[in-house]
């Protein structure tokens, strides 16, 4: 397969082929829209219930799934740098949903409170996000195609920047977010 030309099915007459290649393009851009609206509107529904982000909610069921947590432990469940995290875990501090616990002898860990432990009981099927809980939903034959298939959508993508992969997807979508224009 040359690189510089699209990939047809050779069985096919060539206007069959363009047509389909054409259709399964704009099935997938809608599959695509499809998606960043559920984890918009995901983000929008956490906001509304909760008063948190839905990286907050994340970072809060993550806990609940593990308690005791050390931050570089958080940020690598989360794929975010410690950078991203560390305010975050302030934020859900102050407003009294975790505790840190045992900074003074090293690295301390995270637990929920009560309240952040009423916020992840609330919402248990939505805490690591639609777009994560999908995926855990998807069988692991599945979800390698899945990978494949992105890992060469994104070799193609212009306006690259890999650091977007460590950014909680919603910040991504908000106007102004990580990476946007100036």
């Amino acid at each position: 397969m040359n690189a510089d030309k699209p990939f047809l099915d050779t069985a096919q007459d060539t206007d069959v082929a363009w047509a389909r290649r054409k259709e399964n393009i704009l099935a997938a851009l809608k599959m695509f829209r499809v998606t960043l609206d559920a984890v918009r509107r995901h983000s929008e529904w956490v906001e509304k219930r909760h008063g948190i982000s839905a990286v907050d909610l994340w970072i809060l069921w993550e806990l609940a799934q593990t308690p005791g947590l050390r931050v570089v432990d958080l940020a690598k469940t989360l794929a975010v740098p410690r950078s991203t995290l560390e305010p975050l875990l302030d934020g859900l501090s102050a407003r009294g949903l975790l505790k840190l616990q045992g900074e003074g002898e090293g690295p301390g860990v995270y637990f929920l409170s009560f309240d952040g432990a009423r916020i992840t009981d609330a919402s248990p099927q939505f805490g690591q996000g639609v777009l994560k809980s999908a995926m855990n939903n998807m069988t692991d034959h599945d979800l390698v195609l899945l990978v494949q298939a992105l890992a060469s959508l994104v070799q193609h993508l212009p306006f690259l920047e890999g650091r977007a992969a460590f950014q909680p997807m919603a910040e991504l979508l908000r106007p102004g977010g990580p990476g946007a224009a100036r």
